[in-house]
């Protein structure tokens, strides 16, 4: 049986990966369902939710690390952003069979194309990698308390001014997440 399960949540995951990364967009599972398309916060929550209803828990985990990725670094419309960090959700998944896991499904597979780092195929045992490059702390919070203590986090994290280049930059990136799917 807990075969049968882990082989469910792996495809599971695979399945909510191939969901295209989006930004900007709604924190919740539901935004997912109706657009097609989720942030890190959405994926993830949707994953929780599915996750939950196949018998397996999961915990929000936060992480800390560089806003823009190392294949945006040279563009100019990203090139501000680089000295910020970014607040990036993922999970940890409770696995029967393993224990705690380390699950992020932010980027999809088409920007795995582009240098970005997934966990693909995934073997359902092992963590798997972080979207981007955390070489900090990261923090397990309540799901109850996710976007309070996520919103405290970056309170403490970005100086003035520094929260909008944030939204700007990652408007940006989304931009050339969606001219790389186009030219695929």
């Amino acid at each position: 049986m807990t075969i049968d399960l882990r082989q469910r949540v792996i495809a599971l995951v695979h399945q909510i990966q191939d969901v295209p990364y989006a930004w900007p967009g709604l924190p919740d599972a539901g935004s997912v369902r109706e657009h097609g398309v989720g942030t890190c916060a959405s994926k993830h929550a949707l994953l929780a939710e599915e996750l939950l209803s196949l018998g397996v828990t999961s915990t929000p985990l936060l992480v800390v690390g560089p806003l823009v990725p190392d294949g945006l670094r040279d563009t100019d419309d990203c090139r501000p952003g680089l000295p910020l960090v970014e607040v990036h959700e993922c999970l940890t998944l409770i696995a029967p069979w393993a224990g705690p896991i380390r699950v992020d499904v932010t980027w999809d597979p088409v920007l795995a194309g582009y240098g970005l780092p997934i966990t693909r195929p995934w073997d359902g045992s092992s963590d798997m990698r972080l979207a981007l490059a955390a070489g900090g702390a990261g923090w397990a919070v309540e799901r109850a308390q996710l976007r309070a203590a996520k919103e405290a986090l970056r309170s403490r994290l970005y100086g003035p001014g520094e929260r909008e280049l944030r939204d700007r930059t990652l408007r940006a990136i989304s931009h050339h997440f969606a001219r790389w799917r186009a030219s695929r």
